[in-house]
């Protein structure tokens, strides 16, 4: 699990600094602009999507645990790691958004840049996984 979430985490520092410098070559400012001061907020509403979608899946699996039998402490133990991770990402939003307001740290908003895409591209990354788990849920095979 903690492989994993390394892995993960590698791939959204990747990801992060690819779309930097993507946005530095079309001489974009769209994570200043548009980004960085909405982080929090799309953070939270991807956390509240997942909650909601994880309460169906918790549904799905406790029917299917009374009808054919069965433990889903493995999947239920996931779902805990994506919830605390959103939650640890909403901390870090809050964080980012308001070092980005600080004026002494100017020098340092390439880095807040690339942290700001960490934090959007790690909860994008829950969603989707949530979204997965839901289908697979509901649509076995």
């Amino acid at each position: 699990m903690i492989a994993r979430l390394l892995r993960n985490h590698a791939a959204y520092l990747i990801t992060a600094i690819a779309a930097m410098a993507a946005a530095g070559w079309i001489k974009s400012d769209v994570v200043e602009q548009a980004i960085l001061p909405n982080l929090t907020t799309v953070v939270l509403a991807l956390l509240a999507i997942n909650v909601q979608t994880t309460a169906v899946i918790a549904v799905k699996l406790r029917e299917i645990a009374d009808r054919e039998g069965g433990s889903f402490r493995s999947t239920v133990n996931q779902i805990r790691v994506a919830i605390v991770e959103q939650a640890v990402l909403v901390v870090f939003s809050l964080i980012l958004v308001a070092l980005s307001k600080s004026p002494l740290l100017v020098p340092l908003s390439g880095l807040l840049d690339v942290s700001a895409l960490f934090v959007f591209f790690g909860s994008l990354h829950v969603f989707v996984d949530t979204t997965n788990a839901l289908l697979l849920s509901m649509f076995p095979k």
